[in-house]
This record gives structure tokens, C-alpha cells and sequence, in this order.
């Protein structure tokens, strides 16, 4: 008796290997199909959310003067007529840090349009409060327009 039930034991035990055998793998890799879905699915919302922002913004490009006006001036550059835009560029580099300062101003009248650019770099250590007096300070060159009776 004790014998038939070593026999049983051992059968159920090579079953039970040959099961782990067949099947281990195929949970293994459906566990490996799951992870990879979930990934795909949060990169779906992801990129669903990057198509509803474009297309809000397609919508506000359309019907949005203002909108479209503030996206042409800061992506493309544009200024109106008469308008004098400064820009400070500061860049640091590996000796200490750097000011660069880049000055653009144009000016524009009916017959012609001026552009006229400067540049400084100079070796300082300059608090952000100082930069922002030192841009405060200076004036900008604007050219004198002809007079009409000229």
C-alpha cells in the first residue's frame, strides 16, 4: 500500500512538472503582454492629449485675432510699425559666468525701415536686480524723422 501511494505521489509530481513546463512560460509571457499593453494604452492617452491641445489651439489660431496676433509676435518675430523691442540674452560660459547682452531696436517709418543691432560682452557677476537696473538705465537710439515739409 505504502509502496502504490510513492507511485501516485511520483506521477502527480511528474504531472504536476510537466504542467509547470507547458504553462510557466505562457503565463510568463501573457504577464509580459499585459505590461506591454498598459504602456501602449497610457502612450494612446498621452498622445490623445497632445491631439486635443493642438487642436484647441488649431481652433484659437482660427478664431482668435489676439491669440493669433501674441503667437506671431513671439514664435515669428513680427513687431507693428514704430514699435522698439530689446532683447537681453545672458550666456555663461566655462571660465564664470558671462553677460552677453544683444540690443536690437527697429524703427520703421512709411518709406523705410531700420534695423539696428549692438552687442556687448563683458566678465561680470551680475545679480538678476542688477541687470534689470542696468537695462533700466540705458536709452534707446532712435533715429530723428525727416520733417514732411523737408
Amino acid at each position: 500500500m505504502l509502496k502504490k501511494f510513492f507511485i501516485f505521489l511520483a506521477v502527480l509530481l511528474a504531472v504536476a512538472l510537466i504542467l509547470c513546463w507547458i504553462y510557466l512560460p505562457s503565463v510568463t509571457r501573457y504577464r509580459e503582454l499585459r505590461s506591454e499593453e498598459e504602456r501602449l494604452k497610457q502612450k494612446i492617452r498621452e498622445i490623445d492629449q497632445q491631439i486635443k491641445v493642438l487642436a484647441d489651439e488649431r481652433n484659437l489660431l482660427q478664431t482668435d485675432v489676439a491669440y493669433l496676433e501674441k503667437v506671431i509676435r513671439e514664435e515669428l518675430g513680427f513687431v507693428k510699425p514704430g514699435e522698439i523691442i530689446y532683447e537681453l540674452v545672458t550666456k555663461t560660459d566655462a571660465f564664470g559666468p558671462t553677460e552677453v547682452s544683444l540690443g536690437t531696436s527697429v524703427t520703421s517709418d512709411s518709406a523705410k525701415t531700420s534695423v539696428t543691432t549692438s552687442a556687448t560682452s563683458k566678465k561680470t557677476s551680475l545679480s538678476p536686480a542688477a541687470a534689470v537696473a542696468s537695462v533700466a538705465n540705458t536709452t534707446p537710439k532712435i533715429p530723428k524723422k525727416k520733417s514732411a515739409s523737408s
